[in-house]
């Protein structure tokens, strides 16, 4: 009998923003061997290496808190067929990508592809400078608010969200203070990522409140 150990890791690169899939074998990571994850456009991703005989050390850089990461998990998790496993900035537990099942990870990112597509097609994104650029602003702003990190400094996370050509602006709906997002270029969506909350500044004159974002 024939036992296949493979895994899929999907992360998207620090440099460039692609996110690419690389198949990986037991023999990679043979006895002390480390499997450095490169992106196409020559960027390093990531280191992975055996922990002793039962364990899986992942190094990885995070684009988000600027810093790199480790986590150590069973190899039994690593390896398996049956599980799609979320690769996360530590600090924000913001999403970077996936490694498990190549099954699930194609049907994680075919639906993820399938419902920008569908935001887009609701917004009318042709309208935009980097229709693109602009479905990874809003994605990003989604997934920092679940985890509390939007906010404004009067105290409410009561945020909305305007959209223009090139940028975004969020306004506050209870002190109604307000700022601009630029979104029309990789370096505004990247210096977005590196800030770990967005914080709506108080307009002049304004006073903050007895609400709290946490």
């Amino acid at each position: 009998m024939v036992i296949e150990r493979t895994t899929v890791f999907a992360m998207r690169c620090p440099a460039c923003g692609r996110l690419d899939v690389q198949h990986l074998n037991i023999f990679q990571l043979a006895g002390n061997r480390t499997q450095d994850i490169y992106c196409e456009c020559g960027s390093h991703k990531a280191s992975i290496s055996r922990k002793g005989a039962n364990y899986i050390s992942i190094h990885y850089y995070c684009i988000i808190c600027d810093h790199e990461h480790s986590i150590i998990l069973p190899k039994s998790i690593f390896w398996s067929k049956n599980r799609l496993n979320s690769l996360v900035c530590l600090d924000t537990e913001l999403n970077l990508g996936y490694y498990g099942s190549y099954r699930l990870i194609r049907a994680e990112l075919k639906r993820q592809q399938e419902e920008l597509n569908s935001m887009a097609n609701e917004l009318g994104f042709d309208d935009f400078a980097d229709p693109e650029i602009m479905l990874e602003t809003l994605d990003y702003l989604h997934d920092i608010a679940a985890t509390g990190g939007l906010f404004c400094e009067c105290g409410s996370q009561d945020i909305n969200i305007e959209l223009f050509s090139d940028k975004l602006e969020l306004s506050c709906n209870n002190c109604n203070s307000a700022m601009q997002i630029p979104a029309s270029s990789k370096f505004d969506l990247d210096r977005l990522k590196s800030q770990g909350e967005v914080v709506i500044k108080l307009a002049t004159g304004k006073s903050k409140n007895s609400k709290t974002h946490r």
